[in-house]
């Protein structure tokens, strides 16, 4: 998150932990479950009050996340920690307050790995995709998707990224978008780290981008200046090496444009059962352009970050997408006979919105097609 979140987000924690502390301990008496529903109330409301005025004086949807996490990473901890570590309120407590401020604080190791261990531990996932007999494939072919690369600066972690993508030894390398979220004011300064970071890439069917919502046309095309990366704006390409023929849609961030509705159709509509063909789209809610049982054979995205966020048995809560919330997680899907890859991407909000991945690694996808 940017200086001016992280300020916001500590003095809301304060303010937090201030409320719902001197609610909980105030007076001589036992603090039990009624005090304790009190302090949750009145925890809950503040939240509340603060995500409202976050939302009315940024309008920024993340900054309402970043409050409400350091509600529950530092404001809460703060005050279970306060009532166990000074033994008058620690007498104070009923067995099951205590019991509850333990399991608060348990939490708390949770909160950094989230925060700062899980966004770094980049993954590989490799999947399989079944390519019909009459498409005549002559061998597999393998592709490297390097999703929402999404930095504010070129580190060590994103050189392994490509690193992993190259050792593949991929026959084409795909990125699906938001290549750095640093303002246009800022791509000047970024510009010469992230060429060499993309200057490596290169594959026998080619190297293609398209635009994200952290992109825009310029600032892309200046990133990627003088490296064998190239943008596709709703185009649809034949591709062939070494007796391979694939065809290759790229749509851009406005998925349901009419160019990009028109990409769609061409790619779909073309003659033949011979020859691969692929979509490579920012969002997955491309896939819906297609028809169900599509002749393409497989939509590319990324966009989601696989929730960032997932919970056990749960999945993530939200994916900011119109695919189901199973397949907004990541991976390989079929809707109605369009298969969609769906990548979990590099990086990770940034902006207003907290650091964070939980149970959602980022990845470098390695797909092969047999």
């Amino acid at each position: 998150m940017n200086d001016k979140a992280a300020a916001v987000a500590l003095v809301a924690a304060a303010t937090d932990a201030l409320v719902v502390g001197w609610v909980l301990t105030r007076g001589r008496g036992p603090i039990g479950g009624r005090r304790s529903a009190q302090a949750a109330l009145a925890g809950a409301a503040l939240v509340a009050a603060q995500v409202a005025g976050g939302l009315l004086a940024v309008r920024s949807f993340f900054l309402a996340l970043t409050i409400a996490w350091a509600f529950l990473a530092l404001a809460l901890p703060a005050v279970a920690l306060l009532l166990l570590a000074r033994r008058a309120l620690r007498e104070r407590a009923t067995p099951a307050v205590r019991a509850l401020a333990m399991l608060v604080l348990a939490t708390v190791p949770l909160s950094v790995y989230a925060s700062c261990v899980e966004p770094y531990r980049l993954v590989t996932e490799r999947a399989e995709i079944a390519i019909a007999p009459e498409r005549a494939l002559t061998r597999p072919i393998t592709i490297a998707v390097l999703a929402d690369i999404q930095c504010v600066e070129v580190g060590e972690r994103e050189h392994e990224a490509v690193r992993r993508a190259l050792d593949a030894r991929p026959d084409l390398v795909l990125l699906p978008g938001d290549f750095a979220q640093v303002g246009s004011h800022r791509i000047p300064e970024i510009a010469p780290a992230f060429r060499a970071l993309l200057a490596p890439l290169d594959a026998p069917l080619g190297v293609f981008c398209v635009l994200g919502d952290t992109d825009t046309r310029a600032d892309l095309l200046a990133l990627v200046e003088g490296t064998r990366v190239r943008l596709l704006e709703d185009q649809v390409l034949e591709l062939g090496s070494d007796g391979q023929r694939l065809t290759l849609c790229g749509v851009g961030l406005r998925y349901d444009s009419i160019s990009a509705r028109a990409a769609l159709r061409d790619v779909e509509s073309r003659p033949g059962t011979e020859g691969v063909r692929l979509v490579l789209a920012h969002r997955p809610d491309a896939v819906y352009g297609l028809s169900p049982g599509s002749r393409v054979d497989l939509v590319v995205a990324g966009h989601t970050h696989g929730g960032q966020v997932a919970l056990p048995f749960v999945g993530p809560p939200i994916v900011l997408s119109r695919v189901p919330r199973r397949v907004g997680a990541g991976g390989l899907h079929d809707l109605e006979g369009r298969r969609l890859y769906v990548s979990r991407g590099i990086g990770w909000e940034h902006g207003h919105a907290p650091r964070l991945r939980f149970l959602a690694p980022p990845e470098v996808s390695i797909l092969t097609l047999r």
